[in-house]
C-alpha cells in the first residue's frame, strides 16, 4: 500500500510539473502578436552570380533570388562576398525568393571546382 501511495504521489507531482512548464511556455508569448508562418528556414549553398552595390538588395545565388536587408548578417571570414564567392545562405522562402537571415562566405567546395 505504501508503494502505491508513493507511486501515485510521484505521478501527480510529475503531471503537475509538466503542466506548470507548459503553462509558463504559453505565458512567454502572451501579449505579443505572432503570425502563423508556413515558411520554413532553409539553407542553400552556391556561387554568387550577382549582387547589388552595397550588398543590400537582390542577390542571385545559383539561379535563386535572395533578398538581403540591413538585418541580414553577412560573415566574410573566408573572403569577401562578391560575384564568384561560394556562400551558405540561411533564410526563409516566400514563393521563389529567399529572405536571407545570414550569408556566410565559405571556402570553395571541392565539387564546385
Amino acid at each position: 500500500m505504501k508503494r502505491l501511495m508513493i507511486t501515485l504521489a510521484m505521478g501527480a507531482y510529475l503531471a503537475l510539473s509538466a503542466g506548470a512548464v507548459f503553462a509558463s511556455g504559453n505565458e512567454h508569448h502572451e501579449g505579443k502578436n505572432y503570425e502563423h508562418d508556413d515558411r520554413h528556414n532553409s539553407k542553400i549553398y552556391g556561387k554568387v552570380q550577382s549582387l547589388p552595390d552595397g550588398k543590400i538588395g537582390a542577390w542571385n545565388v545559383n539561379g535563386k533570388e535572395i533578398e538581403v536587408s540591413h538585418n541580414t548578417l553577412i560573415r566574410e571570414k573566408h573572403g569577401e562576398a562578391e560575384i564568384g564567392s561560394y556562400v551558405e545562405v540561411e533564410g526563409t522562402f516566400s514563393g521563389k525568393t529567399m529572405r536571407a537571415h545570414k550569408i556566410e562566405v565559405k571556402r570553395e567546395n571541392r565539387e564546385m571546382r
